[in-house]
């Protein structure tokens, strides 16, 4: 009876270990999350229509100044108007260095005439050497003397140095002025260059030699030519931009420093610039940006470069080539390296 009770137990036993087994939990499917994406395309109009707001500026800008103190009796030039080297700009009251030159001339003469006479002493043996080096010292120190005065009188005329156009007028007739004191700035403007300020976010995607399209608004909208041929190394502390600068010939002089144009950055800057939906950028706590793509049906995350906004979204500068598959919907329900369905 006992034996029987034990085999019983056991089959019974055994019977529950087999469903135990046969029952066993079997592993968790991993979660597939849908998302909506978009392929990267190149789009080279974000690269050939950059626009920018210029500054016209005069190749180079020379101050006028007087060497000597003086009355100024009269300015021969007004601001804006074209001069050629040579031109009368202004002049001083030449009455004093007149008097000074005459002076001055009137002692070379005569230590000249001491010379000549000490020196027919000198040559027959009648004169001391003492004598003769000290007459020759005097004839030099009056010849300095007059040169001093004479470049002195020359100096009262102010011209100009080169071909330009005279700028901000500093002074009027009737003014003392002292020496360097500005009288007026001298633009070299038969080139011309065109500034404009560019974003620290764009700079790396310029490089000279980038042509350029300049339209100018006070010249009716005419159009100009041109390649870029300075980029600025510091950006302004403010602004957080960089100077580029585009030359232009002006043999017309047309273009004049100060006007304001319309820039157009054309070519292949920034042929790797791509367009993406706003809401496909993400921001990290740190404040760098990225976007999810989808790689062999897994999200992955991808550092990203924008540039500027326009009405089809934001400009990716660096970052993704075209083809990549870029999430944007369902940004939030995914993480790096979850399987993803498009759908």
């Amino acid at each position: 009876m006992n034996n029987q009770r034990i085999a019983l137990w056991l089959m019974t036993a055994g019977i529950l270990l087999g469903t135990g087994c046969s029952q066993a939990p079997q592993r968790q499917q991993e979660r597939t999350v849908g998302v909506r994406t978009v392929t990267v395309a190149e789009d080279r109009t974000v690269g050939s229509g950059r626009d920018y707001v210029g500054l016209i500026e005069e190749e180079s800008a020379t101050a006028l100044s007087f060497p000597v103190q003086g009355t100024v009796s009269s300015v021969s030039v007004g601001e804006g108007e074209r001069v050629t080297a040579g031109t009368l700009v202004a002049q001083l009251d030449r009455r004093n260095l007149q008097s000074v030159h005459n002076g001055a001339k009137a002692s070379l003469e005569q230590a000249e005439d001491a010379m000549q006479r000490l020196q027919q002493l000198y040559d027959n043996g009648s004169l001391p050497e003492i004598q003769y080096v000290e007459a020759q010292t005097k004839l030099e120190q009056a010849r300095a003397m007059e040169e001093v005065a004479r470049k002195n009188l020359d100096d009262a005329r102010l011209t100009a140095p080169f071909s330009g156009v005279i700028g901000r007028q500093s002074v009027e007739a009737g003014e003392n002025v002292l020496p360097g004191q500005t009288v007026c700035m001298l633009l070299k403007t038969d080139r011309v260059k065109v500034k404009i300020p560019v974003p620290e976010n764009e700079i790396a995607t310029i490089a000279p030699g980038c042509p350029a399209r300049i339209t100018v608004a006070a010249l009716n909208d005419r159009e100009y030519r041109g390649e870029v041929a300075e980029k600025g190394a510091s950006a302004n502390p403010v602004s957080h931009t960089y100077e580029v600068r585009i030359p232009l010939s002006n043999s017309d002089g047309r273009l004049m420093p100060g006007m304001v144009c319309r820039v157009t950055l054309q070519g292949d800057t920034t042929a790797q610039a791509v367009v993406l939906p706003n809401r496909a950028v993400q921001v990290t706590g740190r404040g760098e940006r990225f976007v999810w793509c989808v790689q062999q049906g897994r999200a992955v995350r991808v550092p990203v470069t924008v540039g500027k906004l326009t009405r089809d979204g934001v400009v990716i500068t660096r970052g993704l080539t075209p083809g990549d598959r870029v999430v944007t919907d369902g940004t939030q329900k995914i993480s790096d390296g979850m399987k993803v369905e498009v759908l």
